[in-house]
């Protein structure tokens, strides 16, 4: 009797566990236009992802508060100038670019997207990091990722 009783409850756990990994994946999702806060970030990247975000048409809206936004974006870059070597023996002046982003849903505190991008040689600086992370993050928002 007790199995018959365990086994009628099989599909009521299945059934919590579903609605509950439903709802975790509901709460990472960025709905479009989003109000996002961009914070500041070392070496100014922050303008930089802010025009990419623009130039991708990355459906957000960028607020100038903190406390307008759904969503906060903070990251980091640096950048690693050319050597000397490399100038001389590749004929290359491109810098090595790398960035990161993370987004944090400010209602709830959980982290809904992070990226990480490592450009070797970046033609553009900065400005080819901050396009990758805007590409990926409106991949995720357009439900491509």
């Amino acid at each position: 009797m007790k199995s018959k009783a365990f086994i009628a409850l099989i599909p009521l756990f299945a059934l919590f566990a579903f609605q509950h990994a439903s709802s975790q994946e509901a709460s990472k999702v960025i709905p479009p236009n989003s109000k996002v806060f961009v914070a500041s970030m070392p070496d100014g990247f922050d303008e930089f992802l802010k025009a990419a975000i623009e130039k991708k048409k990355v459906p957000l809206q960028i607020v100038a508060e903190k406390d307008q936004a759904d969503f906060q974006i903070t990251g980091q870059s640096e950048t690693q100038k050319a050597s000397t070597a490399k100038k001389v023996i590749m004929w290359d002046w491109r810098s090595n670019e790398q960035a990161s982003i993370q987004i944090v849903n400010l209602k709830t505190s959980e982290v809904v997207f992070a990226y990480s991008v490592n450009k070797v040689s970046s033609a553009h600086g900065k400005k080819s990091s901050a396009e990758a992370c805007a590409k990926h993050l409106k991949e995720k928002i357009d439900g491509k990722q």
